[in-house]
Parts: C-alpha cells; structure tokens; sequence
C-alpha cells in the first residue's frame, strides 16, 4: 500500500465538470458506427478488452479477414465478462437489480440479463446510444429487463433504487470516484456490491496512453479504495487479470491491419483514423508489456 500511497492519479482536466460529462458523452456518440464495425453486429457489443488465459498470437493480417478477427475478439470479450462472472460468484450477486453504469451499447448489461436473469439498469451519458441499447435488448427478448437510463455516473437518480449490485466494466474512469461512490451509498442496498473491472496506474504517468486515447483519468488501487471507505464501502476482492488480457492489444492491431489492408473504399479520413488507432493499439500493448498499468477486477460491499 505504501507504493500506491506515493503515486500520483492523472491532473483532474481544467473543464467545467459538467463540460467534461457533455464532451465524453458526445466522444461516445461519434464513435457509435465505428464501435458496430469493430465489435458488432450484435446485440451482445461490448468495448473492452478480452480475457485471453492461453493465447496464440494471431495470424499475419494477409491471411485473415478481418471478420475472422473480430470474431475472435468478440469471443474474448465474452470470456472476460464470463470470468468476472466467476469472481464475483454472478449468480448469487449479479442475478438481481443490477445498475451497469457507463454501460456502452448495453453488451454487458444483456450478458448479465440473458446470462444470470438480472434487472439491468444500463447507464449511459451518451443520449444516442440509449434506443441502441433499448433496440438491442428487444431483440434479445429481455426487454422487460434492461432499460436504458442517460445519466451522469455521480447523478444517479436516488429513487431508482435499491439496487443489489452496481457494474462498472471500464467505465469508472471516467467518473469523479469519490462523488460516485457516494451516490451508490445511496442507491445500493447494505451488502449489495459494486464491482468493476478497469485499468489502474501502478507508477507515476503509468497508463498515460490510456488515458490520453480514451479521454479518461485512470487511478491507482488505492485512489478508489479511499473512495470507497469514505462511502460506507469496503474492498473484499482484487484480482490482478494484465497478462491474461495483454493479447487484447495484438487482435486489435490484427483487426487494423486488415482492414486497412482489405478495404480499398476506406475514405482518407476513415484510413487516417484507422492509423492514429493502430499506433495506439501498439502503444496500449507496450503499456500492457512494461508495467505501467495493471487491469483488475475490484468487489466492495456497502457495509
């Protein structure tokens, strides 16, 4: 603990809070399109790493399609949701009222609803991707179980609750922690859970590329334990999942190469876009590789 002690989070951005929701939001609602293309079709879209406990490296981008990569990375993915399932022993705590905050286009939220029958909640600060999430939970028939909510993480309506556990898959980073926290104080039922998987700094200017890329302010361990206890929280489980999701990083740069490689349509904006994305993939990987940041799955409880 120490260690963490002497580390520094990323400097808080000199907007106007309320300006830094509005702007992450809209970043969101721009990349809709380009999240389908990557990750879709759907309905189960999610946008995050994949968890990879044995991993060949892929194979070179002329001998794939990219369809054949993203295949794969959707596998992955659902592989890092069915292994937080596990951790967080989902049956028994993600089968109730379950509020997915910063939910994307609401693939976790039905992996929880189909999965474990849960009652999502799937919070979104981005307004286009609300009927997105709506339209995808009917089309997987659990409707009457997920229902979108555009909300600011830390305004939560107060009302809405109990809830009986609270999800953050990658998403926290981009929430003012101990305001947070606060508010799922207030939402949560005693007991109830809040569990989160994300990226963590482990040094000083750890996961700058991170946070750089996805406008987002990752923090140590210990930021959000101190915001969590300031709330009535405490942590019961950390468990350290960087190398089994390193190989993330390898089948995105795949997915870039071949697209970029198969797709003679591809506008020059949409290919200058496609390379800013694949020098950070390659940046990400050797952030992964170097020890700059950690990727952990976190469980407090509301005492």
């Amino acid at each position: 603990m120490s260690n963490l002690d002497e580390l520094s989070s990323s400097p808080q951005a000199a907007l106007d809070p309320q300006d830094e929701v509005k702007i992450v939001g809209q970043y969101y609602d721009d990349k809709t399109a380009k999240l389908v293309r990557k990750y879709g079709p759907g309905p189960r879209i999610h946008y995050h790493v994949g968890y990879y406990p044995s991993f060949e490296a892929p194979p070179r981008a002329d001998d794939v399609t990219p369809e054949d990569i993203r295949g794969s990375i959707r596998r992955h993915q659902e592989d890092l949701l069915r292994y937080a399932a596990k951790i967080w022993d989902a049956e028994q705590r993600l089968s109730g009222r379950v509020l997915d905050v910063g939910c994307g286009l609401g693939g976790g939220s039905l992996f929880w609803a189909e999965e474990y029958g849960a009652d999502v909640t799937a919070v979104t600060n981005a307004p286009e991707h609300a009927p997105v999430v709506e339209g995808f939970a009917r089309e997987c028939g659990v409707d009457g179980r997920v229902r979108a909510l555009v909300s600011d993480a830390k305004r939560l309506p107060v009302d809405s609750g109990p809830y009986d556990a609270a999800v953050a898959i990658e998403s926290s980073g981009y929430f003012d922690r101990p305001l947070w926290f606060e508010r799922l104080a207030q939402v949560l039922r005693p007991g109830a859970s809040v569990c989160i998987e994300e990226l963590f700094i482990t040094r000083p200017h750890g996961a700058d590329v991170w946070a750089e890329y996805f406008y987002t302010k990752p923090a140590t361990v210990l930021d959000y334990v101190k915001a969590a206890e300031a709330a009535g929280f405490e942590l019961v489980d950390d468990v350290d999942a960087t190398a089994a999701t390193a190989p993330f990083w390898e089948e995105s740069v795949a997915w870039t190469e071949a697209v970029l490689d198969s797709d003679s349509g591809l506008s020059p904006v949409d290919r200058r876009q496609l390379r800013i994305s694949l020098l950070a993939n390659r940046a990400l990987g050797a952030e992964w590789q170097a020890g700059g940041a950690r990727l952990g799955f976190l469980r407090f409880e509301l005492k």
